[in-house]
């Protein structure tokens, strides 16, 4: 075929997108150059400049670098000739015509300046898109830029470079509606490479990033409980603020699975509904699986909103057999509720219902949280001078199948003075707390010896701090170092609270909040007695220049004048003493290295009591490095190493590995690869472990995914796993990729 090529590379060079280092860089096609040559599009007038011409005002034939345009439309031939009364120019020889949309050159062409349209045989083409560019050949073109449409006969389509296309559909028609953004294929193949993929008869796909209505691109995967499985989604469009995706998910193991999800977006509200359906599970005969889920949120002005959260599965295995969204939930419940906020000038009131879903065979029912029908709060604070007055109350109504319900009604009021200065400050408060209980409905009430129940307890608190700062140089830097002690001291008397159920109480984890808090345990139901100091000094050094925290040390305890008797369940008096010694420290070891460390010492017993050290390295977004250990004497000792690195701007890994040091095992193992170029990308990731380390049963899933840049996505399963997997993993979502 020949082809006028010193046209072409007479108006164009490859040209190279500025980008970030790091960052794809797409090189345009060479027909692009073409598209950016502007002119107004207002302007009916014909104009030609050409090294040769002859004839007359009806007929002119011109010969050597022909340019011709009109408005925004160019034209560039050896060779052309233009019959000036029916507005059309013939290219005999072959050439280039292009608008700002589009440009396409041939063997053999036609332009009709009144009619709009431009015509090749043997074709090459550019499609300049809002989002994506084509290309392709086509052995008869047509563009009609008055209709906005183009046509094409056996004809080639992609998003990737001309020469060596990852990817291209192969169709004996094309047609590209502008208008509606949409492409129509007739007798269409996918090709990966030179490798025919699917067929279809027909294909409509989008041309543009608006929302269009159709089949997307196939999904697959596999895993032990499901087998082999294809997901087929179907999209529809329904309105500008609503859409519904329908999916049909055949599974080797387990059958057809039906999946529906509806979404919508108003100008004060927002929601979802999803649901699934298996009708005949092949693991477990005639057994219906299903699962749903619905969302809303609501607004009615600045002070009131909603928030409504739904979902239910048929059984306790779903969530582990079929591995939804609801897969990604790290407790072994399904919550939901109905909810009522209002952050008003008078306090922050809410109202809920709240009920769980047990989604984890290991766990007994009984261990299910308790159903809160309903729960009222509010919570208000005044600060008036060196005053706070802090107030909060709480209504709720408990329930259990198998217990019935109870009724507590609670309230906190705490009043507080604070003297501070620049070198510290000093705050005494005072707190009472006030429970009513009724257990007139619990299944269980002979085990109460009254029905109702009231506990009052009033707390003191002191909590004083001191800063210490002083400058210095060091190695040619001017440094600040910080030094603070604090005191907390805390008195709640003692008061037996054996005979209140647990409905939501709990000890407070280890942290170094924990050495402050007024509470030991978090909930309404126990107020621990507290008669204890605690000592802390932390110090902190500051580069001058720019603020950087580059070390931090902190060390506390907690001094106990009297046993704590007051305990959830069986466990035992606490004895008085000292509480474990909680260390924290953090090191910036320059711009990308970062090391943590949080330690609990009991130095009576002089052992760990837990431990959390991280090494972090972090060159940027889609480069870092953790490595993690955590201990706990009673539950773990493991160590987490989790990465993410991009190799170059278009290949990324990324890994993670879970090791139980008392198990002697790797538990938790995911990995995988990602390429992203210009006109495609795919990811390919696995992941291998168990419910728990201890666990015999192992667990296995991989996924396969990938974007036809142009065309649609290809899954987003493993996306989501590893944001959850991996702290920090960005999906390729947000950068308008997957």
């Amino acid at each position: 075929m020949t082809r006028v090529l010193q046209f072409r590379y007479i108006w164009c060079v490859f040209l190279w997108f500025p980008v970030e280092a790091g960052a794809l860089q797409c090189a345009a096609d060479p027909l692009a150059v073409f598209t950016e040559l502007g002119g107004d599009p207002n302007d009916k007038e014909v104009h030609v400049r050409a090294d040769n011409s002859e004839g007359d005002y009806l007929r002119a034939d011109f010969s050597g670098s022909v340019e011709m345009h009109q408005g925004d439309k160019h034209l560039f031939a050896p060779e052309l000739t233009y019959r000036h009364e029916e507005g059309k120019a013939d290219l005999n020889r072959g050439g280039v015509i292009s608008s700002p949309q589009a440009a396409i050159e041939g063997i053999k062409g036609h332009y009709d300046s009144g009619a709009q349209t431009a015509s090749f045989e043997e074709a090459e083409y550019y499609m300049r898109g809002k989002q994506q560019a084509a290309v392709g050949s086509a052995k008869n073109a047509r563009f009609d830029r008055k209709n906005n449409r183009d046509d094409f006969e056996s004809v080639t389509w992609t998003t990737c470079p001309r020469l060596h296309p990852a990817w291209h559909i192969k169709a004996h028609t094309l047609m590209l509606d502008h208008n509606r953004e949409r492409g129509i294929a007739r007798d269409m193949t996918l090709r990966i490479g030179k490798i025919p993929v699917f067929y279809l008869p027909y294909f409509s796909f989008p041309i543009s990033s608006a929302r269009q209505s159709g089949f997307l691109i196939p999904s697959m995967g596999s895993s032990e409980e499901r087998g082999f499985e294809v997901s087929i989604p179907y999209y529809w469009n329904i309105a500008p603020n609503q859409d519904a995706t329908f999916t049909f998910r055949p599974m080797t193991k387990r059958g057809l699975m039906a999946d529906a999800e509806y979404r919508f977006l108003g100008e004060k509200q927002e929601g979802t509904l999803y649901g699934s359906l298996l009708p005949h599970d092949r693991q477990t005969p005639k057994h219906t699986r299903w699962s749903w889920r619905g969302t809303h949120q609501y607004r009615f002005n600045e002070e009131w909103r909603t928030d409504l959260l739904q979902q239910r599965v048929s059984d306790v295995d779903y969530v582990e057999d079929f591995t939804t969204d609801f897969g990604l939930y790290d407790d072994w419940y399904l919550e939901s509720h109905a909810t009522l906020y209002g952050d008003t000038r008078y306090g922050n009131l809410m109202l809920r219902g709240q009920k769980y879903q047990r989604i984890d065979s290991n766990v007994s029912e009984a261990d299910k949280p308790y159903a809160r029908l309903p729960q009222l709060t509010y919570n208000n604070s005044l600060q008036h001078g060196n005053w706070r007055y802090d107030f909060s109350a709480e209504a709720v109504r408990f329930h259990k199948d198998h217990l019935g319900s109870a009724n507590r009604l609670s309230t906190d009021a705490a009043v507080a003075y604070r003297l501070e200065a620049p070198y510290g400050y000093l705050e005494p408060k005072v707190s009472a707390n006030l429970a009513h209980y009724d257990f007139g409905n619990r299944k269980d009430k002979q085990n109460f010896a009254r029905k109702h129940k009231t506990r009052a307890l009033p707390t003191l608190s002191i909590d004083g701090k001191l800063i210490f700062e002083r400058n210095f140089d060091w190695r040619g830097e001017g440094w600040t170092q910080t030094l603070e002690p604090r005191l907390y001291y805390l008195y709640t008397p003692y008061k037996n609270q054996s005979d209140i159920p647990d409905f939501d109480s709990d000890e407070r984890s280890l942290s170094w909040n924990w050495l402050f808090a007024r509470n030991r345990f978090v909930g309404e139901d126990r107020i621990g007695d507290a008669n204890q100091l605690t000592t802390s000094v932390s110090s902190s050094f500051y580069r001058n220049h720019d603020g950087q925290e580059k070390l931090r040390l902190s060390l506390g305890q907690i001094q106990y004048f009297k046993d704590r008797r007051v305990q959830l369940g069986d466990k035992a008096t606490e004895k008085q003493g000292r509480s474990v010694l909680v260390s924290e420290g953090l090191y910036q070891i320059d711009q990308h290295w970062r090391l943590y460390g949080l330690t609990y010492w009991d130095t009576q017993k002089h052992r760990n009591e837990r431990d959390v050290i991280s090494l972090d390295y972090h060159l940027d977004r889609d480069r870092f490095i953790n490595l993690a250990h955590h201990y706990n004497r009673r539950d773990y000792n493991q160590t987490t190493l989790a990465a993410t690195w991009r190799i170059n701007p278009q290949w990324r890994l990324f890994y993670r590995s879970d090791y139980s040091h008392r198990h002697h095992r790797l538990f938790n193992h995911v990995s995988g690869i990602e390429y992203n170029d210009c006109c495609w990308a795919w990811r390919l990731a696995g992941k291998h472990w168990r419910d728990r380390p201890g666990d015999d049963q192992k667990h296995s899933a991989i996924y396969l995914e990938f974007v036809l840049k142009g065309l649609g996505n290809m899954g987003s399963r493993s996306g989501r796993m590893l944001q959850k997997e991996i702290h920090g993993f960005t999906p390729l979502s947000e950068e308008n990729t997957f």
